[in-house]
């Protein structure tokens, strides 16, 4: 973002995410954002020149609050194992307790905001930084993990840490620490270099 965080691009922030959460990408209007951050809608043209560029800003502040979310535990005297666990942990959980960015996210990536995304990755600049891709090629480096291809895991990865969220989320079945640490068994079992 070229412009410096303020407390009214928070509160812009905030309010899309609850009300994109609500009404979907096309059922929220700028005015509508405008309104329930209580700011004016000059002030957010002033911030973001578009509903697009907002969408895309917001985007990357979302992605900063996850990777800060879910690597907050984890420290270098760790095993990668260890370190893998309390990731996949962590990414269940923030999919858990912020639902206005899981519900974010699954949007932004099955709409052409996420093409665009997926463009700018392969530059240099913000969209590049995938740190959980980053993590999982670490793995695969340190040949803790087997040399597959990073997507796959990731899909196969963030693919059940969502899933077991929304069952949760749902109310399909109750939070219970012992079947997270068996989903994350499964996922460790099925990629790690076998001893």
């Amino acid at each position: 973002m070229n412009v410096q965080f303020t407390d009214k691009i928070d509160s812009i922030f905030k309010s899309t995410l609850l009300l994109i959460k609500d009404n979907g990408f096309h059922g929220t209007p700028m005015s509508q954002i405008a309104k329930h951050a209580d700011v004016a809608i000059g002030t957010i043209y002033h911030y973001f020149p578009s509903k697009d560029n907002l969408i895309l800003e917001l985007f990357q502040y979302c992605r900063k609050q996850l990777y800060t979310y879910i690597f907050q535990n984890v420290n270098q005297d760790m095993s990668y194992k260890e370190q893998f666990y309390n990731v996949f942990k962590s990414f269940c959980l923030f999919h858990i307790e912020k639902r206005e960015y899981s519900c974010f996210f699954e949007q932004f990536y099955n709409s052409p905001y996420n093409e665009t995304v997926r463009t700018k990755e392969s530059e240099e600049g913000p969209y590049a930084q995938n740190a959980f891709m980053k993590f999982i090629q670490r793995g695969i480096n340190e040949q803790e993990i087997k040399e597959l291809d990073e997507k796959v895991i990731c899909a196969a990865y963030i693919g059940a840490a969502v899933s077991y969220a929304k069952t949760i989320v749902h109310g399909k079945i109750p939070f219970n620490e012992q079947h997270l640490t068996d989903l994350i068994d499964i996922i460790w079992t099925g990629i790690k270099i076998n001893e």
